[in-house]
């Protein structure tokens, strides 16, 4: 061992006069662990959480979507069984597809005392190519946490229901539900909103706020018939990984070779992942200038260390230490406290990270 390091080891480990900096210095070991825990258990949190709500988020919408916009404006897609056909033929990343067709439009209960009406975006799906697509099937049930899932996927004439906006239609599995849209229809008394009455299949339990609370689920047909259309407004596509690289890769080779426009999962929610990672950062540059606050405490240990080892300092530059010499060995002591200080963050912080749930 070094000499300085030698002699700074010394001066941690043994007794101080001043009982005072004595506990100055273990105060510093401890303001450098708790910076070191919460960063670790913040940034844990954090992380945490942005990996749960993007698989949520994945999980509920397709990896990719295709739309026909090759006019300026978002065409139907008359046959999208040929357009999967051709995206299928040109790549090995699909896993599952299927048609979609999006309708505004406002749910209405029945005439009544408590009647209720509720503006909802409607998605018109394949049922049964959906669930290969996203975890349409897996609202409806317990899993993972879900409290409000049951009922059955919709069929003709059928909606599914997010748990919030069934809430405050006050309807269950069941009940019937007027469909208001935009559509106008004329009658001899004059135009009027299409409307179409369908009946609950199914409450659902997305685990995204936007989903429950403004999403209904219908089948192709049902879409079609509320949006008077013949066609679908896009297809989308599960892919062998929805890492951003394999998406973009599909994305560019249908927008080069096929003249459709895509949208990743990515780029539909793009403004909320950008302020999840401003977020991250913000708290980043909090955690570490708490540390900071903590290093300032293991300057003012060394400086009151330095005036009561004068004495001590005055017989090493006796001996021949230097200048230099001094300065390293106070360096060194500051050091020790602060590794110590991490390395018992490290240990507690990992600890706490992991058994957080317990421990709130």
């Amino acid at each position: 061992m070094r000499f300085e390091a030698f002699v700074a080891m010394r001066y941690l480990r043994g007794k101080r006069k001043s009982r005072f900096v004595s506990l100055i210095t273990l105060i510093s070991i401890a303001g450098v662990s708790v910076g070191v825990i919460a960063l670790i258990v913040v940034m844990g949190v954090m992380t945490g959480f942005d990996n749960e709500l993007r698989a949520t988020i994945i999980g509920n919408r397709s990896h990719l979507a295709v739309v026909d916009a090759r006019g300026g404006a978002i065409e139907p897609i008359t046959d999208p069984n040929a357009l999967i056909e051709r995206i299928e033929a040109l790549t090995d990343d699909v896993v599952a597809s299927g048609p979609y067709i999006e309708v505004l439009g406002l749910l209405k209960t029945p005439a009544g005392r408590n009647q209720r009406m509720e503006p909802v975006y409607i998605m018109g799906v394949d049922v049964e190519r959906e669930t290969g697509v996203t975890q349409l099937a897996d609202n409806l049930t317990m899993k993972n946490g879900r409290t409000f899932g049951y009922g059955e996927l919709p069929e003709k004439k059928e909606i599914m229901l997010g748990y919030v906006l069934a809430d405050r239609l006050g309807v269950v599995v069941g009940d019937p539900l007027m469909v208001i849209t935009a559509n106008m229809i004329g009658t001899p008394v004059g135009a009027h909103p299409q409307t179409t009455w369908i009946e609950v299949s199914g409450i659902a339990q997305s685990q995204m706020s936007e989903f429950d609370t403004v999403y209904g689920f219908v089948d192709i047909e049902t879409a079609m018939l509320l949006k008077r259309q013949d066609g679908v407004d896009g297809v989308h596509f599960r892919l062998t990984s929805p890492d951003l690289p394999v998406v973009n890769a599909v994305a560019q080779r249908i927008e080069s070779e096929l003249g459709y426009d895509t949208v990743t999962w990515y780029e539909s929610q793009q403004p909320f992942f950008e302020a999840l990672v401003q977020e991250k950062v913000v708290m980043f540059i909090i955690l570490v200038f708490i540390i900071l606050v903590a290093a300032f405490n293991i300057t003012s240990t060394l400086i009151m260390v330095v005036m009561e080892k004068r004495r001590d300092i005055g017989i090493l530059r006796t001996i021949g230490a230097g200048t230099g010499t001094i300065l390293r060995l106070f360096i060194l002591e500051g050091l020790y406290i602060g590794l110590t200080g991490t390395m018992f963050g490290v240990v507690l912080g990992t600890l706490l990270a992991y058994n957080l749930n317990p421990v709130a």
